[in-house]
């Protein structure tokens, strides 16, 4: 039997007629028993080619709905469980004419998901079933999530994620579901959804998810610096600002961080909000009106008042142009400037101190006096307390600025001059032993007392005075001499005639030349008996160079002497009628002396007040009662000096030039032959004194400076200066 005419004779029996097709171009129908014949309003018609669907052929616009489930069945070949009760009435087809029974099977799921049923496939199962559809999401299988192979009218499936989270998506799919059946489910530890709706509305669903599941772009990362407001607080207003703005428009993506160290704030957020946050944050930012206001502490300390402020009402990352504070210690107030609301609590503050009940005791502090004797600074602090320096100021009320003047030009309440002035109330004392000064009083004076010594108690610079005394000596003598003796005898008589100078010329009677023992060139000419003559020649060179250079560190304005001499003793003798008594006399010094005086002035430069004397002995005394001959060389004077630099202060030359001649008379002054009856001497000395002074102020306070002169002088002698020397070590 050809497949034409057993589709002929299924539907003249019965439309409800599972068919099935075997594979291949003989097609053979499986034919149930015997049941009612259908209706004349439906035929079975099978069109021309092997491979061609079947298709139903529907006369008139009605028919009953249990007969469309069985011709669906019938021409799809399924398995169809279904209640016959729940499937009463008749169905209304839009036009007469010939329908595939896949169309067929979407018009009977539109029907039944209008009386809210719905055909669903069971796991494990292969055939359909026609149940409400509020129990069609328990019921279904799942699916593939490309719903291949799936052919009920109500699908259930999961659906893996790329990008996007499953909670993001959940509320844009409700709106593509049905109202009555859909169902969907965000499963977060798989990343996917679990979708549960008609076959029509989960195809719909697909769509719009493969439309929203899209990579999302990489945020943008900007930073917006702050004028005028401070980072957290300006997070706090944009919280606010987000929150309230959520309740009106979408909510935004994008968040803002307090960034406190650079005043601004870092927005990470979408590109499309990048404006939006940026001119939010350049709204917000402008200065909170600010005002100046004078506060005056009585009953304890300006400073430590001052740091309490500080610590209690000043809010951490405040802008600069909200809060400011100055200590004004000539009238003992606190000049503040800040918002109304710091005001409140700083007034608050103030009041309450201002308010507290003096104790039996007052304050005793220590001051550790660290660069000047306790003694001297504790005589310089009572002479200030005995002048009333420190008496109590007069108070000035806090006051509002003027009208419309904000800011730290705000006028100051001058004070006011009716109250009484009261002694500053202080006792002082000075530890020796620990170089402190111990102070009792007001808080207020104690207050004034540590100001007054962190001025006075400052360490002065230490100069390192060189002083380079020089003494230069020159001298030049030439001496040339010629002596002659003669002797002879005539008639009985005997002549000596000779030019004698002192040249130690032999006698004419000697009978050899004795040995020579003068100084120079000399020259001996001896005819016994006859005649002797003596030629001596002699220069005399002599140069002398003393160079002295005391040391020695000194505090500014302080003078300092550093003396390095020689004493000779000497000898004095009372005479008299009967004995003569000799005695100590007494001594003499002669050697080195400096007095310094330096003062550090501005621009390096120091003004030093000095006095140099070299002196020293220039002979042996003449006689053993009297002192030796003594040269002294002193300079004294007040300069200004460069520090660092070595520079001359004072100078002294002198040169003397003398000639001496001895000559026989007459003789002597003849030309050329006068030279032989002459002795002549030439003497040229030239002296000079110089003082060179080098300064170095010693300004370090860890004295490095002082370590790095001391260095240089103990290497120069081979010492140790006592400092440990660090070598390196090879570590195998």
């Amino acid at each position: 039997m050809d497949a034409r005419r057993a589709l002929e004779w299924a539907a003249a029996l019965c439309v409800a007629v599972p068919v099935s097709f075997a594979q291949g171009d003989e097609r053979e129908a499986v034919l149930p028993p015997e049941r009612p014949a259908p209706p004349a309003a439906v035929t079975a018609t099978v069109a021309q080619g092997d491979k061609q669907e079947p298709r139903w052929s529907l006369n008139e616009s009605e028919l009953p709905l249990t007969t469309l489930v069985e011709m669906c069945a019938s021409g799809l070949g399924l398995h169809l469980e279904y209640d016959r009760s729940k499937l009463e009435g008749r169905i209304a087809v839009d036009r007469p004419g010939n329908f595939t029974p896949r169309e067929l099977w979407d018009i009977l799921n539109r029907e039944l998901a209008s009386r809210g049923l719905a055909t669903v496939q069971p796991p494990g199962h292969t055939g359909f079933k026609v149940v409400p559809v509020a129990d069609a999401a328990s019921t279904a299988r799942v699916e593939a999530s490309d719903l291949a192979g799936a052919l009920a009218g109500y699908v259930k499936l999961v659906v893996g994620l790329d990008h996007r989270k499953p909670d993001d998506l959940v509320e844009a799919l409700k709106l593509v579901l049905s109202k009555g059946g859909g169902q969907i489910m965000a499963v977060r530890e798989g990343q996917a959804l679990v979708i549960s709706d008609y076959r029509p509305h989960v195809d719909q669903a697909l769509r719009v998810l493969a439309l929203l599941d899209l990579p999302s772009a990489q945020p943008a990362t900007i930073e917006v610096p702050l004028r005028e407001l401070a980072p957290l607080a300006m997070a706090t207003l944009l919280e606010r600002v987000v929150n309230t703005r959520k309740a009106i428009l979408a909510p935004l993506v994008g968040t803002a961080i307090a960034l406190p160290e650079s005043s601004s704030m870092l927005v990470v957020a979408p590109t499309r909000e990048i404006s939006w946050w940026r001119t939010t944050i350049e709204t917000f930012d402008r200065p909170e009106a600010v005002t100046t206001l004078h506060y005056t502490p009585r009953r304890f300390g300006l400073a430590e008042t001052a740091r309490l402020v500080e610590a209690t009402v000043r809010r951490e990352g405040q802008a600069p142009s909200q809060w400011r504070m100055v200590e004004d210690a000539l009238t003992g107030t606190l000049i503040v400037t800040a918002t109304p609301k710091l005001h409140a609590e700083v007034q608050a503050l103030i009041s309450r101190l201002n308010d507290v009940q003096e104790g039996p005791r007052r304050p005793l502090r220590a001051f550790a006096i660290r660069n000047r004797r306790v003694s001297e600074v504790l005589g310089l602090l009572e002479g200030l307390l005995d002048a009333g320096v420190l008496e109590d100021p007069n108070a000035v009320e806090a006051a509002k600025p003027a009208e419309g003047v904000q800011g730290a030009t705000a006028p100051i309440t001058r004070p006011s001059t009716n109250r009484p002035r009261k002694g500053a109330d202080v006792t002082l004392a000075a530890d020796e032993a620990t170089n402190r000064i111990l102070a009792f009083g007001e808080a207020r004076v104690l207050d004034e007392l540590a100001r007054l010594i962190a001025e006075v108690d400052v360490r002065e610079a230490q100069v390192l005075v060189e002083a380079l005394v020089l003494s230069l000596s020159e001298s030049q003598t030439r001496a040339l001499g010629v002596e002659l003796q003669a002797i002879g005898s005539r008639d009985g008589r005997s002549w000596s005639p000779g030019s004698l100078f002192g040249l130690g010329s032999p006698s004419p009677n000697a009978t050899s030349i004795p040995a020579l023992a003068a100084q120079g060139a000399t020259a001996v000419v001896l005819a016994p008996g006859d005649f002797s003559a003596v030629v001596r020649a002699l220069e005399v060179l002599n140069e002398g160079r003393t160079l002295t250079i005391p040391k020695v560190l000194v505090n500014n304005n302080v003078q300092a002497a550093l003396d390095s001499t020689l004493q000779t003793p000497y000898a004095s003798t009372n005479a008299s009628s009967t004995v003569a008594t000799t005695s100590f006399g007494g001594t003499l010094d002669a050697g080195t002396q400096v007095m310094v005086k330096p003062q550090v002035a501005d621009g390096d430069q120091i003004v030093i007040e000095y006095t140099v004397s070299l002196s020293s002995f220039v002979g042996e005394a003449s006689s053993a009662e009297l002192p030796p001959p003594r040269q002294e060389n002193r300079l004294s004077s007040v300069v200004t000096i460069p520090d660092g630099f070595t520079v001359v202060v004072g100078g002294l030359e002198v040169e003397t030039e003398g000639e001496a001649e001895s000559r026989v008379p007459w003789l002597g002054s003849v030309p050329l032959i006068g030279n032989l009856f002459k002795n002549q001497s030439r003497t040229k000395t030239k002296s000079r004194f110089y003082v060179f002074l080098r300064c170095n102020v010693m300004r370090s306070s860890r004295f490095e400076d002082l370590k790095y002169e001391s260095s240089r002088a103990l290497d120069q002698v081979g010492l140790d200066d006592g400092w440990p020397v660090m070598e390196p070590r090879v570590i195998r």
